[in-house]
This record gives C-alpha cells, structure tokens and sequence, in this order.
C-alpha cells in the first residue's frame, strides 16, 4: 500500500486555468509530502477525516502559519497502535472526533499534537460529546469548519445519531465556543444550539451550515475584506449536494438575528429562502480568497470520488466558474472499496502562490483498516497558481 502510495508522490498535473477575463495561466498540481507525513502516524492518533485547520490568531492568508498556532479539529479518529508492517492493532478504536494543535513555524511531527479523553478504564472516547437542551442519549458530533475571532475560537459541530445499525442520520447543529485563555482539550467549552440547519422537507434534503467558513475581513488578512464573516452550507439532495450561503458582521457573530442568507439576488433573513449557489459539492470543501480578490471554491466532485475541483468567482457567493480537476486521486486504485471524499483548501497552510488542499480517504471494507493502516489519514496536494 505505502509503495504504491509513494509512486503517487511523483504526480503532477498541469493545465490551462482562467486567472482573469481574457487571460490564461497554468496551474500546477503535486503531492505536498511533508503534510501528509504529518499525519502518518503510529501511535495514539493513527488515522482519521473530517480534517479542517484554524488559524487561532485569526489570521487566514497564505504564509500565516509561520506566526500562529493552528487548531485541526477531526471526525471519526482510530486510537491505538499501528505495527511496523502497517496493521492497526487489535484495541484500536473509532472514536467520533478528536482535535489537534501545530505549533506556529510549519509541518514539523515534533510541533503536533493530538487530544482525545480518556475514562476511568483509559478508553478513548470524543473530545466534544452534545450537551445542548436538544441533545439526546447516545448522539454525537462530527466537527465542522471553525473561526478565531478575536480571543474566541468557534467551531461548528453537527449533531447525528444512528437510526440502525452501521446507520446515521443528522439531527441537529451546534456552535462550539473555545473561551479566550482556553487550551486543549477545552474541557471549559460552550456549546450552543444555532438556527442554521433544516430537516428534509419535500424534495430537499437536510441543511447544515458550517461545511465551510470565509472570513472576509481586515483582521483576517483578506485582500478585499467587507467585515463579513461567510458561512456556507450543504443541502443534501441527493444525489445532488447543493452550496448555500449565510453571513453575519464579524462583530455579531453569536447574534442568531444578525445573520443572512442568500436568496439568489440579495440577502434575507429567512433562512427557507436561501437559494443554492451551485451543486455537485461535496458534504465539506472551502471558500477562499485570491489575491486578485476573487474567491476559489474548492471540493470533492460529487462529494465521493476521484477529483479535487476548484470554481472561481468574482465575490463570495459566485456566480462560480466552470468547474476545473487539479487533482485525481489515486488512492482509489489500490483496493477494491477504497474512496475518496471532502476536499478543502487551507489557506493559512499554503505558501505565497499557492493553494494546500486535503483530501480524505477511507474503504467500505472496514476489515482493510485492520490490514492496511495507511489508508485512513488526509492527503495533501499543493496547487501552484
């Protein structure tokens, strides 16, 4: 698996890409090795997805890593111990999110690390379980996309629980606030309920914001800021996933009457207005800005498969450009029932010129978790502009 995986390294992707009306530029595409081997782990945290990165200085543009700790917040997450021959070990376990901390200066394995709780008889377990008034017996979280806004740190959490056996099924969402002053494992988190998710009606899916956040402001280094903070969302109909937006002055963000959505035209304050801005996203992906002040949504095409895409628009809400692959996946031809999901750009993590995305991969195979530990961690690519 690994040698196969390491073949993939040498990979590059070059094509022509619209930088600005009437022009062209190429863009290029490689493995970004020193983030994957962040994650390559042995020990303790041995694989998981859900990734996304906050910068807890809040400062979101490419280059900020060197200045600022970052925040990775995990879903699903294995802990245990993973053999020379790369075969998780019996005692592992799954446990439903899990968070880590990089120190500022780069993708150094020794400036990670990662939390998870332990009970009475040391098993792990989810570092954020739901305690909002809705929250049932036997729910979770799987974590979202998150802010640093000043001295609070915000961290979207949708809420699932599970209908049947190997089933799930999303229930609810919820704003996790990291105190000013708190540190991992946040054991003085707050968790509140917020009016941003909607349950299938008619023809539509479930909603649920949070698969992506954009900061649009000075304090976050945007290049042409408006003191918004967007907040983007996917319906899920399927087997069509549609982007929607919300948005809220940086300074209301815990303000459920501040936010707005976008209607298609203008922005409103009902949410049951909001209007798809495209479709074929996946569940989570990234808005970003450019330098030039456009914006790149980046994501996994139809939300399960082999391409990492990118669409550009002139603001926040698109209109989004042709669909352009800058990546390909190879993981998928390793084994039968291995797939790949949830792309999403990085901003903070990139070098000047350049986009970092991730990418998730996993297996309907559960068993080849066991056989083949290097399957379940995020990959890195480095898109160069």
């Amino acid at each position: 698996m690994e040698n196969r995986a390491m073949m993939a390294l040498g990979s590059i992707l070059v094509l022509a890409f619209q930088a600005a009306p009437g022009t062209a530029q190429a863009l290029r595409t490689e493995r970004a090795p020193e983030w994957d081997a962040l994650f390559d782990r042995h020990s303790g945290w041995t694989g998981a997805d859900g990734i996304y990165s906050i910068p807890l200085a809040g400062d979101e543009h490419s280059g900020g890593l060197s200045a600022q700790h970052t925040l990775f917040v995990f879903s699903d997450t294995f802990v245990g111990k993973v053999d020379a021959a790369g075969r998780r070990q019996a005692g592992s376990t799954l446990v439903n999110n899990t968070i880590a901390l990089l120190a500022a200066g780069g993708p150094d394995p020794d400036r990670i690390r990662f939390w998870y709780p332990r009970d009475a008889q040391n098993r792990p377990g989810a570092v954020f379980t739901p305690s909002t008034p809705g929250a049932m017996p036997g729910e979770w979280y799987w974590l979202k996309d998150g802010v640093a806004l000043g001295s609070t740190t915000w961290v979207f959490a949708e809420r699932f629980e599970s209908p049947g056996p190997g089933r799930f099924r999303s229930v609810g969402l919820a704003l996790l606030e990291l105190p000013p002053g708190s540190a991992p494992p946040f054991a003085d988190h707050l968790q509140h309920e917020v009016p941003l998710w909607l349950p299938p009606s008619g023809p539509h899916g479930n909603l649920a914001f949070g698969a992506a956040i954009l900061a649009n402001t000075a304090t976050a280094g945007a290049p042409r800021p408006d003191g918004y903070v967007y907040v983007y969302g996917v319906r899920d109909d399927s087997p069509v996933k549609k982007l929607m937006a919300a948005r809220v002055p940086e300074a209301s963000f815990i303000d459920p009457a501040a936010w707005t959505f976008y209607d298609g035209a203008a922005w409103v304050a009902d949410i049951h207005a909001a209007a798809p801005l495209c479709g074929r996203v996946s569940n989570e992906l990234s808005v970003s800005p450019l330098p030039d002040g456009r914006f790149v949504l980046a994501f996994e095409l139809d939300g399960v498969g082999r391409d990492v895409v990118v669409r550009i628009g002139d603001t926040p809400v698109g209109p989004f450009g042709p669909i352009t692959t800058v990546w390909t996946a190879p993981e998928p031809g390793w084994l039968d029932g291995v797939y790949t999901y949830n792309a999403k750009a990085h901003p903070h993590l990139s070098r000047p010129g350049e986009l970092l995305i991730s990418y998730n991969v996993n297996t309907v195979e559960f068993a080849d978790h066991f056989r083949y530990a290097d399957i379940y961690r995020p990959r890195f690519v480095r898109v160069t502009f």
